[in-house]
């Protein structure tokens, strides 16, 4: 528990020190004002464009636990899948939306191993095609970016990323082989030896790639409708290669629910095209609060279900018994 809160301490300070820098390097009110003028009909269509991403998240996770065996229904996995979203916006921190996709899927008999293994490739297939899109975006980048370190920094990152990509996964299973010869690093093989599953499977590795693609996109046209509604004249192809940076960003677990690291980096890629300081944070501010709210309101309509509150209510005790035992 101490270790628990030891980090979540530390990300509050990384979220509230983010925030208080941004919010201080603004004009407060040229921020007012631009909050006054949000076109709230744009505003509803990016709340559309999020909601989106949580059918396609689920059966992204879907496609994965049916590849490693798993026989859970599509209703139960969406519900799960939802439940993981709100615990990702209510409580980020040790009791988190992807400890309970594990939790629940692992006590469904398949083994914990395999669990662990759904949640982890499902993060490492939507970071392979935030990659994989972000290559794709360098000619525009390069175009719209001033030329300098920043371009090539992000260029020589990205090539590197997608190049390790192919090599990574075509050596799983040899990392696997290694894992087992040692038993304190045992247990980690099943998730090496799975990792082909991503590229591997034919129209199933499809639809996974499909799936990861359409999720990004919704994230991107949802940030872009935010911009939209707050009068940046932000193109939608430009937004695309501006927030996916961003949202490479938002994959480091340094913050809380990517407070303060979203607003930076949102503030500095829109200020790299000239929009002004106060627009990009408002259309930060935004992103999270439409994010929060669509959190909030998959917890509120689960909390109505007693069986939803008695299995978050095991949970909870069993995760803070196995942080007390970590301690």
């Amino acid at each position: 528990m101490r270790r628990s809160l030891i980090l979540l301490g530390i990300k509050l300070l990384v979220s509230g020190s983010l925030l208080y820098w941004v919010l201080s390097s603004i004009n407060r009110d040229d921020l007012f004002a631009a909050v006054l003028s949000l076109d709230p009909v744009l505003l509803a269509a990016a709340f559309g464009a999020l909601v989106l991403q949580y059918p396609v998240g689920a059966l992204r996770w879907y496609e994965i636990l049916k590849l490693l065996g798993f026989t859970l229904g599509w209703r139960e996995i969406f519900r799960v899948h939802l439940v993981g979203v709100s615990l990702n916006q209510m409580l980020p921190s040790a009791l988190g939306g992807d400890a309970y996709r594990v939790w629940r899927t692992g006590r469904s008999g398949n083994g914990w191993g395999r669990a662990v293994s759904s949640v982890l490739l499902d993060r490492v297939a939507a970071l392979a095609i935030l990659v994989l899109l972000l290559l794709a975006m360098l000619p525009r980048l390069v175009t719209i970016l001033p030329d300098g370190s920043l371009v090539r920094s992000l260029t020589i990152l990205v090539c590197v990323a997608a190049a390790s990509m192919p090599v990574l996964f075509f050596s799983a299973r040899a990392v696997a082989r290694l894992l087992e010869m040692n038993r304190f690093t045992r247990r980690l093989a099943p998730i090496a030896r799975n990792a082909d599953l991503l590229w591997s499977k034919g129209a199933a590795s499809l639809r996974i790639a499909g799936f990861g693609l359409l999720t990004q996109l919704s994230t991107v046209a949802c940030v872009w409708l935010i911009a939209s509604a707050a009068g940046a004249g932000v193109d939608f192809f430009t937004m695309l290669g501006l927030t996916l940076p961003v949202l490479l960003t938002l994959a480091l677990p340094i913050s809380i629910a990517g407070w303060g690291v979203r607003e930076g980096a949102m503030v500095f890629a829109l200020g790299l095209i000239g929009v002004p300081a106060e627009t990009g944070l408002l259309v930060s501010l935004v992103w999270g609060g439409l994010s929060l709210f669509g959190g909030v309101a998959c917890g509120i309509a689960f909390l109505l279900q007693d069986s939803e509150r008695q299995r978050l209510a095991v949970y909870a005790a069993e995760s803070t018994h196995l942080s007390e035992r970590k301690d």
